[in-house]
């Protein structure tokens, strides 16, 4: 079965560009109306604007490479990753390693090999092949001294940058660009909906220790509107076929909103651990790239092994996702 990446034949993608940009207007009036009635404090008002400011530069930018087919999208998701690992490494402090160039190099030619040629085994197969890399340029410098923190960092850096990430490009030749971008945007959407409940119910906090703004108001609201939101465009949008199915919409919007709340948290303890605020400040109003990408970045592989699990229980067409399990 060849890949399905025929963008212009699948009107859902337009509609779902259109829906983001619709809702980035429609939360930019409201926040207006909001702060000039007093329901906003100057500070929550400030933050939301510089947030829907970088929304409207995430939006062309995430669509772009998805309309251009496989291969621009495979570059996109490369080069992506490559900025996130290099703002991952100058926040651990091993962007000084230069025996890392060559294990980088070659792991992320074999990420991007994967995704052009659809292999998810290779893929797979970047992980330990970048790990003896690492490890064998470790030996070569005769540092022992910080080894073993400089190795699982880089390793690390590269599941979250590399590894992760290219299931987006997976998703979308595996089954539709028009389902990767409604993905990214229920992704993105939870944070909103986790941000906007905690400060309207949050009370007390989920992890104070790891991040204190999260609170469990604010995870329940992103479960209950992330779910909702889920269900009713996947109803919308792929209606008639198994995915569009409301059995199938409930459980995946809770796994999307549970995977994005812990992205966020996971990455939060690694920004704590090295007393950071933000990894980087390339995106005003969120900090860096990583910073904004966690959520989508975690949720990715959790997406696509869910994916593979309903095509194996259901009758959905995608045959390729069937690679992702044994």
């Amino acid at each position: 079965m060849n890949p399905v990446f025929d963008i212009h034949s699948d009107p859902r993608f337009w509609s779902l560009v259109v829906t983001a940009a619709t809702a980035l207007l429609l939360g930019w009036v409201i926040t207006m109306i909001a702060s000039r009635l007093g329901k906003l404090s100057a500070p929550v008002h400030a933050e939301l604007i510089r947030r829907m400011r970088t929304w409207a530069v995430i939006i062309p930018t995430v669509s772009l490479p998805i309309l251009l087919g496989p291969v621009a999208l495979a570059v996109g998701i490369i080069l992506l990753g490559l900025l996130l690992f290099g703002e991952f490494a100058r926040a651990t402090g091993i962007q000084a390693d230069r025996s890392l160039g060559f294990a980088l190099l070659v792991g992320f030619g074999v990420i991007a090999a994967a995704m052009i040629r659809q292999q998810y085994a290779l893929l797979l197969f970047s992980a330990p092949l970048f790990a003896a890399l690492t490890m064998a340029g470790g030996l070569w410098k005769d540092r022992p001294a910080g080894y073993l923190r400089r190795i699982g960092c880089a390793n690390l850096g590269f599941m979250i940058c590399g590894v992760w990430p290219a299931h987006l490009g997976f998703l979308a030749q595996w089954t539709s660009p028009a389902l990767l971008l409604w993905m990214i945007l229920a992704v993105e959407l939870n944070d909103v909906f986790a941000y906007l409940s905690g400060k309207l119910l949050g009370r007390r906090a989920l992890c104070p220790n790891t991040s204190p703004g999260k609170t469990r108001g604010g995870l329940i609201g992103s479960l209950v509107l992330t779910t909702a939101f889920v269900t009713l465009t996947g109803i919308l949008f792929f209606g008639g076929e198994p995915v569009g199915e409301v059995r199938l919409l409930v459980p995946l919007g809770l796994v999307l909103a549970l995977t994005g709340t812990a992205g966020d948290l996971i990455l939060s303890s690694i920004k704590r651990d090295l007393d950071l605020k933000d990894l980087a400040e390339s995106l005003p109003g969120h900090g860096g790239l990583l910073d904004r990408c966690d959520s989508l970045v975690f949720a990715a592989p959790v997406l696509a092994l869910s994916l593979a699990l309903i095509e194996r229980l259901t009758r959905f067409q995608p045959e390729h996702l069937h690679a992702l399990l044994p």
